[in-house]
């Protein structure tokens, strides 16, 4: 069996051979801070974030797109794959897709996670490519189509061209950074304490890449740090644009810095085409057409851009040709130990 593995500092996305995407969970365990054991994974210790007592902790596995609890990450991830796998004798064999500029370091780590929670063979690939393949990008066409993926933590950039990927970039920015903006706004200007749902829920609903002539509000509810009681207030798109705006053309700056050094015929190869957006930072109202008007390259985003690296994942393991034409292979657990020891 062949499973494919997103596993973000957002989420956990897991397609399986035969049967699509079978999980798309938050990567956020809870566990008992006595014992250590895990009592909930993915939504149902998300749900418990905030809300629990000191005999819970809750820990966010993946930050900043690299392993932050490789004990959790490891149980979390074997949770998931016996309940994919079921009682299998046989071990799955897994593509998992890392970020093109994670240390060697970083990289055995995944491994090592990855093979404890029960690999046979494994193929890691760059995520970069596996977005651009998900968003329905062709690596066997001449000419360069570039595709820009907005994750929680990093945003990654590629211009792909016959072959696979010829030109790439990441910059530590990503969606996470708008919502700790809105956090902090609230808290330094308001006196009030809100958590990541809420802010999550700010930035989806009433916030956008470009000031509307409309203004919009929404009800919701938080802490207030001056008497430490539960408020409920109103909090409208025209207050919390500036904090947005702000961090919109800090990810913009490092992408357009980024896009400086491709090559000038890639570039316009790129220009031609457009760009697609993907990731859960592309849902942000109107980024496609502030991009647009910042790079002067025509930008849109893609059908389910949340969903387009792991789609790409799945298109990878049921194409081995695919792969190999991308540098890419299965090793098994023995060849990984053999490589850590040389």
């Amino acid at each position: 069996m062949k499973i494919g593995i997103d596993f973000g500092s957002s989420s956990l996305k897991i397609f399986a051979e035969g049967k699509g995407i079978v999980v798309d969970d938050p990567s956020v365990v809870a566990f008992d801070s006595l014992s250590g054991n895990p009592i909930a994974f993915g939504v149902a210790a998300d749900n418990v974030y905030g809300r629990c007592g000191n005999d819970i902790e809750i820990s966010k596995v993946i930050k900043n797109a690299v392993v932050s609890d490789f004990v959790m990450a490891e149980r979390m991830l074997r949770y998931y794959l016996q309940r994919v796998c079921g009682n299998r004798i046989y071990k799955p064999n897994i593509i998992l897709s890392l970020p093109s500029n994670i240390s060697n370091l970083e990289k055995n780590t995944f491994l090592d996670i990855i093979t404890l929670a029960g690999a046979g063979r494994v193929c890691m690939v760059d995520g970069i490519l596996a977005s651009a393949i998900g968003c329905g990008i062709a690596t066997d066409k001449l000419g360069g189509r570039m595709v820009i993926d907005i994750g929680h933590h990093i945003t990654e950039f590629a211009i792909v061209s016959l072959g696979g990927v010829a030109a790439k970039g990441v910059i530590k920015r990503g969606s996470y950074d708008i919502d700790k903006a809105i956090i902090n706004h609230l808290k330094r200007d308001r006196d009030i304490l809100i958590g990541p749902h809420t802010a999550r829920e700010i930035k989806n609903k009433i916030t956008s890449a470009i000031d509307r002539e409309c203004e919009t509000a929404l009800f919701v509810s938080g802490k207030s740090c001056l008497d430490d009681l539960p408020i409920s207030f109103e909090v409208t798109s025209s207050e919390i644009f500036p904090y947005i705006d702000e961090q919109v053309n800090l990810i913009i700056k490092e992408i357009h810095n980024e896009i400086l050094n491709v090559s000038p015929d890639l570039l316009a190869d790129a220009a031609d085409h457009g760009i697609l957006l993907c990731g859960g930072g592309s849902l942000v109202f109107d980024i496609a057409e502030r991009l647009s008007y910042e790079l002067d390259i025509r930008c849109e985003v893609v059908e389910e851009p949340r969903l387009a690296k792991i789609k790409g994942l799945g298109r990878l393991m049921s194409d081995e040709k695919l792969l190999e034409n991308n540098g890419y292979r299965f090793i098994f657990k023995d060849e990984i130990k053999n490589r850590k020891n040389k």
